[in-house]
């Protein structure tokens, strides 16, 4: 019996690891040792979210492997990792076989699939190290070209180095470029952000929003409006409205991290990034609910024949019904931004990985005093 350890991160970390285990097992017998089974246990922990401090992660992983007697270690965390200012998917400590893998270097979608390939490469390796040594550049061509058909645009390359903090050598695969890597992590830390959730907090400023527009649009000066303003302007004011709601949403909250001393510029810059990014895609989820809610009451509830005739127009035709709708949508997004700072202040922040990080510091911190 073989037995793999992996310790996960709370969070996306945790439940792509739950949904693989079963399925991994199988795939770790056919690929690496027919004859024999294999046992997988999960820890979570929220310590292997700080990535600040690694020597403080890998003794705490050594500790682990001890107390559970397992073969291999893997620990995945939901943060980003670096290696010379280049994102970091899998880090593997050759003194002990232990391995880091880091979930959003995969990128928008990291696919249970992939994850699952690159924790039986990175387990495949740590076997040829334990077998042969940290001398395996040749014997691990195979799962090199593994990896690296899972990464498209961003090409892997591996590198050996001996880190002083913790005293021991690694093999790490990083991504090769800084520009592709970072914009990597950016949309898989979104991804873990899962802007779906957020726009599910902002279930009650849709509906105030759309109750304000309902009201609004059987006048006839939206009407009027909606009719009148060319594309271009009806296009400014959705952005205007989109980003100042964005700007309300970020201030209202405390969405927005500043650095403090002893804190990491490049993830503090990183955290405000992904948090930017995954308002934006909420808001953009939102706005499209709007305006579809809002081009359906407009169909319905406004004849074609008493629009035109107040207006003093020949007809009304689909574009004034997809214009009104576009301008409700932005005019009462404004609304709504304002019924956002009503908002579960918790549940919101909560969908962003600086609120979730300082959550983890304090777990840690208490630990250590009661420690």
């Amino acid at each position: 019996m073989a037995r793999l350890g992996i310790i996960a991160a709370p969070g996306t970390a945790r439940n792509i690891a739950s949904k693989i285990k079963d399925e991994l097992a199988d795939n770790l017998k056919e690929r690496l040792s027919e004859n024999e089974d294999w046992e997988i246990d999960i820890i979570v922990d929220p310590l292997t979210g700080e990535t600040e401090f690694s020597k403080k992660i890998y003794a705490r992983t050594e500790e682990y492997l001890q107390e559970n007697e397992w073969d291999y270690l893997i620990s995945i965390t939901d943060l980003p990792l670096f290696y010379n200012d280049k994102p970091v998917v899998i880090d593997i400590d050759t003194s002990d076989g232990i391995a880091m893998m880091s979930i959003p270097a995969f990128g928008w979608r990291p696919l249970k699939k992939r994850v699952q390939t690159a924790i039986i490469n990175t387990v495949s390796i740590i076997k040829k190290i334990i077998d042969n040594g940290d001398d395996i550049e040749a014997e691990i061509q195979e799962e090199i070209h593994s990896l690296n058909n899972m990464f498209t645009f961003s090409k892997l390359q591996y590198a050996k180095d001996f880190f002083e903090e913790s005293e021991t050598k690694h093999l790490l695969f990083h991504m090769n470029t800084k520009t592709g890597g970072t914009f990597r992590l950016v949309t898989g830390m979104t991804f873990a952000n899962n802007p779906y959730n957020m726009m599910q907090s902002l279930s009650g400023v849709t509906a105030i929003a759309f109750a304000t527009g309902a009201f609004g649009i059987i006048f006839s000066t939206m009407w009027n409006l909606s009719y009148l303003f060319p594309t271009w302007r009806l296009a400014a004011i959705s952005v205007l409205s989109i980003f100042g709601m964005l700007l309300w949403i970020i201030v209202s909250h405390d969405l927005w991290e500043n650095f403090k001393e002893g804190q990491s510029r490049r993830m503090t810059s990183l955290y405000n990034s992904t948090t930017l990014l995954t308002l934006f895609i909420s808001l953009l989820f939102y706005y499209l609910l709007l305006y579809l809610l809002f081009l359906t009451a407009g169909a319905t509830l406004l004849p074609p024949d008493f629009i035109a005739t107040t207006i003093e127009v020949e007809n009304i035709g689909v574009r004034f019904y997809l214009e009104l709708a576009w301008f409700a949508a932005s005019l009462t997004t404004v609304a709504g931004a304002i019924g956002a700072g009503f908002q579960d202040k918790e549940t919101i922040q909560e969908s962003t990985y600086g609120y979730r990080q300082r959550l983890r510091y304090q777990e840690s911190r208490e630990e250590d005093s009661e420690e």
